[in-house]
């Protein structure tokens, strides 16, 4: 057996119908005071604010409301200077990747003193770099309200630039928030789109977890049953938003792989999602969905016997060649996004033909490339790009 390490793993998890009501509880034992809740509007405009607030009772000092998709770079500012401007020593986020992206970017902004591009991660000959903050500043408590996020476990953040176009990624230990609570109950007011856009980012996190070049058996075991999961119960969530097996079945699939794929790591769909989100504001989870089977029948075949594995999770029968698991297991793919209430191409969102090669080469850069059980060049990731398209 190759050496491998598990090194990222969640700090609290909470989960079940109703455990919102541990939020204030949780607050003491980390140690917090006074608490800014930060989302987004369809948050605030809804039940689920006032539910965070009452859960959290004399901790709640306030809210941040607003939150935009891609967590854009310039709102961070003015976030981190409402922290201070309520005394608060805890943030609580409430929605899906954009609002937990966003309360860890509060929690960098106010670590460097709003020189956080410094952190940012960079490429050298070596690999990947990073400065490393010396502490955190905040408590940090997460509260997914998709069917995948996957942020609230995870270690990373993506800050979109809007002048640039273009995602600013970050990896610090301190990013990842101290508890999640996986309450389902907080999952049925997100739309059928919604849905099915996070669950998809969650399948491909397993998916890619299963094919990287540095999967292990712990992450493994934890993509295959999240795929497994995932493949039976998001429909059902996407179709009956108020059924809470459905939903605490696809946010646990989440948290799974999540915890899979950082340690892993994912290799092509997810470093396209990141130009595609920093060029066209594209949502994550739309260009993890499109993206996803072209790039498992590319992949798939490098990883040998283990392919049998993935056709199980994904309910595919035995294959007898890799090929023949390859079609078989990107088949099943584009079945579940047909089934979905997604678009189903790159055109279909937008994207230029004309710009496929220019994504290539762009995401070619992408440290996450390393991690391909055999490597790209910028033609075939157009190729894949092609199939999407």
């Amino acid at each position: 057996m190759k050496e491998a390490e598990v090194s990222y793993w969640p700090r609290q998890v909470h989960y079940g119908a109703g455990s919102l009501g541990r939020l204030a509880s949780i607050v003491q034992y980390l140690g917090g005071k006074r608490v800014m809740v930060i989302c987004g509007q369809t948050v605030a405009g809804g039940v689920m604010l006032e539910q965070v607030k009452s859960a959290l009772g004399v901790h709640y000092a306030g809210a941040f409301t607003d939150v935009r998709a891609q967590t854009p770079l310039p709102e961070l500012s003015r976030a981190a200077a409402q922290v201070k401007n309520l005394g608060a020593d805890t943030v609580v986020s409430v929605g899906g990747g954009s609002a937990i992206d966003a309360a860890k970017g509060v929690v960098l902004y106010l670590a460097t003193n709003g020189d956080l591009l410094p952190y940012s991660i960079r490429f050298a000959d070596q690999g990947m770099e990073r400065r490393r903050l010396d502490s955190s500043p905040l408590l940090h408590i997460a509260v997914p309200t998709t069917a995948g996020s996957g942020s609230d476990v995870m270690p990373t953040a993506g800050i979109r630039d809007p002048q640039q176009s273009k995602k600013i990624l970050f990896w610090d230990d301190r990013l990842v928030p101290d508890a999640t609570i996986l309450d389902p109950m907080m999952a049925v007011h997100a739309g059928a789109r919604l849905t099915a856009a996070s669950g998809m980012t969650a399948v491909a996190r397993s998916i890619e977890a299963l094919y990287s070049k540095h999967r292990n058996p712990m992450s493994t075991g934890l993509a295959l049953h999240s795929a497994k999961l995932l493949l039976k119960w998001l429909p059902v969530a996407v179709k009956h938003p108020e059924h809470l097996e459905a939903r605490q079945n696809c946010q646990m699939a989440c948290a799974m792989a999540s915890t899979a794929s950082i340690n892993a790591m994912a290799s092509l769909v997810h470093p396209l999602g990141h130009i595609f989100g920093g060029r066209y504001g594209l949502q994550h989870g739309i260009a993890h969905a499109i993206l996803l089977p072209p790039s498992m029948g590319r992949l798939l075949p490098c990883i040998g016997a283990d392919y049998n594995d993935v056709m199980d999770a994904l309910g595919c029968p035995r294959a007898s060649s890799a090929q023949e698991a390859a079609a078989l297991a990107s088949g099943a793919l584009t079945a579940l996004l047909q089934s979905l209430p997604l678009p189903q191409s790159l055109k279909e969102v937008g994207v230029k033909h004309e710009d496929l090669a220019l994504i290539a080469s762009a995401a070619s850069k992408e440290y996450m490339l390393s991690s391909l059980p055999t490597p790209l060049s910028s033609s075939d990731i157009e190729q894949v790009l092609q199939e999407a398209w």
